[in-house]
């Protein structure tokens, strides 16, 4: 028998983070975690990165720690590229010392979103605000420093957890406003692939159990507009409440986002037999879950 893998998870506390916990840490014949949260590891200072990863042999990397403010990036660039460029830069080079797989995970917001079919692996990135170029410089410089590295892109992300950088997630704003009785507004033309972190950590799960690397999208199949998207939270949680469909022109923020964003994986199938489901089907596990 095999000894298990020994696995770092940097952002151990985040949206994503928590369900790669809760999904790894039970299946010790296959995995040795050690989660690790900012307080354990802070990715902007290379010493502590060292400090921390080189010290034990670890296998995986999984760098899941991101600053993922969208807005709040446009004025907080250096922040933005601290953390997602810089500290994905220096656990890369720790991942190197240690001949680890890198694990990054990184977003649809590297793509420009100008054009009406999903992003495959292969298409050319182009993003069109500093958190998405922030992201993938992360990309790069993984790319570059490590010997092997695997990039996960996932959007529109929602979990138990919520994501600790927003206070929740989409999903929980949309139903905590409704059940208030507050007038909902969402875009109905900006499109992306929404995302289930627990679906996400048992993908992860397949891919390293394949030895998966290179750059593979990881969201949930099918895409949808925000409208849509809040409009199917609403139905599944049995609130009957409505939802104004309004033009992004509506909406200004700080970012410019995508218009379409939508991922789809060329790559998944050649890899393992793992499947994400849709994003409705995703949807619906977390409703009952929540």
């Amino acid at each position: 028998m095999s000894q298990p893998l020994k696995v770092a998870l940097i952002g151990a506390n985040g949206q994503l983070g928590s369900d790669i916990v809760s999904h790894f840490l039970p299946q010790c014949d296959r995995y040795q975690l050690t989660a690790l949260t900012r307080a354990d590891i802070d990715i902007r200072q290379a010493d502590i990165v060292d400090q921390v990863l080189t010290t034990q042999k670890f296998d995986v990397v999984i760098n899941s720690a991101a600053y993922v403010r969208v807005d709040d990036c446009e004025q907080e660039v250096d922040t933005a590229f601290n953390v997602n460029a810089i500290g994905a830069l220096n656990v890369a080079r720790a991942c190197r010392d240690i001949n680890a797989l890198c694990v990054y995970i990184s977003t649809d917001y590297v793509f420009r979103g100008d054009r009406p079919s999903p992003y495959t692996e292969s298409d050319m990135p182009n993003p069109i605000n500093i958190y998405g170029t922030s992201k993938l410089t992360g990309e790069y410089l993984v790319q570059q420093t490590t010997t092997r590295s695997l990039i996960l892109r996932i959007s529109s992300v929602f979990g138990k957890a919520g994501a600790s950088g927003k206070g929740g997630n989409f999903v929980e704003t949309m139903i905590k406003k409704a059940k208030a009785g507050d007038p909902l507004k969402v875009v109905n033309d900006i499109f992306m692939s929404p995302t289930y972190t627990y679906d996400v950590a048992r993908l992860l799960d397949a891919l390293l159990q394949a030895g998966a690397t290179g750059i593979i999208h990881g969201a949930n199949s099918g895409s949808c507009s925000w409208h849509e998207f809040a409009s199917a939270a609403l139905s599944l949680a049995n609130i009957q409440h409505p939802i104004a469909a309004i033009p992004a022109s509506d909406f200004p923020t700080k970012a410019t986002r995508p218009m379409n964003s939508a991922l789809i994986s060329n790559q998944l199938p050649k890899i393992t037999d793992f499947q994400m489901r849709s994003w409705q089907e995703a949807l619906a596990a977390y409703i009952q879950a929540r």
